[in-house]
Order: structure tokens, then C-alpha cells, then sequence
């Protein structure tokens, strides 16, 4: 048999909308029907970094927007063209690669360089989230 312990992780991202997270309040805006209660952008923290407060797989097209001003602020006019014409979301974000960045047209390798750099600090901040909520959760299966 396989072990089905981390599929849920992984499945979790996948979907549209689990219905424990649709919203019952108010609606905000335009986009209410869909929005979560919690916080939907990426919020900065005192520090400066990113708090992540929903899974980078569900980011949107401006969260990604959002973080790349945050974290590549010199080329975020080149890059935000070339990331809203590539339609660049939250998944497509933690799947780019050298290659990829190279055929979106970002030319100059040290920048491609940056550009994964970050994305990988972002991949190990989302780590870091996920083991503490799973830390914090109440363990169901130990042995």
C-alpha cells in the first residue's frame, strides 16, 4: 500500500476553493466571492519579508506582482511586463527555471540568477510555514 500521509499536502494547493475557506462575511469588492477570510495578499511584515499568508500555488498574478517589487526592486519594470504577458501565478512561480527565464525573454544571466535566488528563498520560507503548521497541528497518527 502507499502512504497516503503527505498527499493531502500536496492535493491541498490543487483545488479552486476548499469550502472551510469560503467566505461568509461581507462582501469587499469585485473578487468577494472567492475570497478567503484570511488574509489574501502576501502582507510585509516589520522586517521587510514577505509573510506568507496563503500558499504560493494560490498566489495571483499581482501577488507575484507584489512580491516581485519586493524583492527584485531595481528590474520589477522589466520583469512584471514580462511576467503578466507569461502569466506568471503563484505554481508557475515555484516552477521557473533558468531556461524559463530565459525564454520569457529576461536575457542577462546574473538576473535570471537573482531572480531564482529568490524564488528559492521564497520555496524554503514556504517550508518553513508548512512544518510549523504541521509542528502545530494536533498529531493524529503517532504512533
Amino acid at each position: 500500500p502507499v502512504p497516503t500521509e503527505g498527499i493531502n499536502l500536496q492535493l491541498e494547493g490543487e483545488g479552486v476553493e476548499s469550502p472551510a475557506v469560503k467566505n461568509t462575511g461581507t462582501p469587499k469588492g469585485p473578487e468577494s466571492k472567492e475570497t478567503p477570510k484570511r488574509q489574501v495578499e502576501p502582507e510585509i511584515s516589520k522586517s521587510g519579508t514577505v509573510k506568507l499568508t496563503k500558499p504560493v500555488a494560490l498566489w495571483t498574478q499581482q501577488d507575484v506582482c507584489k512580491w516581485l517589487k519586493k524583492h527584485c526592486p531595481n528590474q520589477y519594470q522589466i520583469y512584471s511586463e514580462s511576467f503578466k504577458q507569461h502569466d506568471i501565478t503563484g505554481r508557475a512561480l515555484l516552477r521557473l527555471t533558468d531556461k524559463k527565464l530565459e525564454r520569457m525573454g529576461i536575457a542577462q544571466e546574473s538576473l535570471r540568477q537573482h531572480i531564482l535566488q529568490q524564488v528559492l528563498q521564497l520555496k524554503v520560507r514556504e517550508e518553513v510555514r508548512n512544518l510549523q503548521l504541521l509542528t502545530q497541528a494536533p498529531a493524529e497518527s503517532s504512533p
